[in-house]
């Protein structure tokens, strides 16, 4: 098949556009002349600057409450060639009907790709479902929808490229750091403010003369702050682009991070990476994931043994001990 216009349907996270990013950059390989894009309804400008080392690679935000979005979809991606919608990450769950719906209408017939999840329509929707979706690695999963499509798989692993940015705003004078983000999107799969500030003491004690950068959004500025008030640390959160902290993580000697954005970030650039996760999303860090190995998940599932519970600031990641975070960050980050 010959690809000129193709395009993924993603949720507005940096996790899922990652792989969205991963599935296109193999259309781009074989064809590097298609027009390609990520379609998110929001968070547009968050995912610009993530990719901004990719300059092929558009990113369209659009939404049914937009006409005008819409209009644009229509109007430079009708007729694609290659369409994806994104899974659905968990039993039960299904991706945005209208997604699946506004791919279907532009999308050539016999080249949209979905996966099953729980919708009853799919099958009136897609022409080729990809299966066997939950527990799955999702790199594993667009590899799936590209050989479905009868498309090869170029690029092996996930990657990512970043554009370099003077960081030295951030007064780092060549000292070895580490980057450690303790803040994930909502309560129901973060850390409590003083378990943030317990694991910042502890590391700092552990690690003498290596700096801790505190990274976070502008949401977070606030409470990185106080979490890390009178430690030796340096809070960036709120101060730094997503394109900064690449490359802060691309010079740290490894991240620290809950499951989250960030962590995929630091995977895919190829650095050390510890990450403190939930009981739900495990997949996602799974081998077939990542080729690079020196990255470790921590989690305290036993604290849900009949499965996980739906709670602000859940016991299986705010239980996890503090030393197991310690000794695991000094094995997998060899200090």
């Amino acid at each position: 098949m010959e690809v000129k216009k193709a395009l993924t349907f993603r949720a507005s996270s940096i996790g899922d556009c990652l792989m969205a990013k991963y599935l296109l950059e193999n259309v781009h390989a074989q064809f590097p002349e298609a027009r390609v894009a990520i379609v998110v309804s929001s968070k547009a400008s968050m995912i610009r600057d993530l990719f901004a080392a990719y300059p092929w690679l558009e990113v369209v935000e659009a939404n049914r409450h937009s006409v005008a979005s819409l209009w644009f979809l229509w109007k430079n991606f009708h007729g694609a060639d290659f369409v994806v919608t994104q899974y659905a990450g968990k039993p039960g769950g299904h991706f945005s009907l209208w997604s699946k719906l506004f791919a279907r209408l532009l999308a050539r017939r016999g080249v949209l790709m979905g996966f099953e999840d729980a919708s009853k329509i799919n099958r009136y929707v897609f022409d080729h479902c990809v299966g066997g979706v939950i527990g799955e690695a999702p790199a594993e999963l667009e590899r799936k929808a590209l050989k479905a499509a009868g498309l090869s798989v170029p690029v092996e692993s996930p990657t990512l490229l970043f554009n370099k940015e003077d960081l030295n705003q951030f007064g780092l004078t060549g000292a070895p750091y580490i980057v450690v983000h303790l803040f994930a999107g909502n309560k129901g799969r973060g850390i409590h403010p003083t378990k943030k500030r317990e694991l910042l003491q502890a590391l700092v004690q552990a690690f003498p003369g290596v700096m801790l950068v505190v990274s976070g959004g502008m949401d977070d500025k606030t409470e990185a702050e106080e979490v890390a008030q009178g430690l030796p640390v340096k809070v960036v959160a709120g101060q730094a682009s997503l394109q900064h902290m690449l490359g802060l993580m691309a010079g740290s000697v490894g991240t620290l991070s809950v499951d989250t954005g960030m962590a995929h970030m630091s995977a895919q650039l190829g650095r050390p990476t510890i990450v403190l996760g939930t009981c739900l999303g495990l997949h996602w860090w799974k081998s077939q994931q990542y080729s690079f190995s020196a990255i470790e998940v921590i989690s305290n599932r036993a604290a849900h043994p009949q499965g996980h519970v739906f709670e602000e600031y859940p016991s299986c990641i705010n239980e996890i001990p503090t030393q197991e975070v310690v000794e695991t960050a000094k094995r997998v980050l060899q200090l």
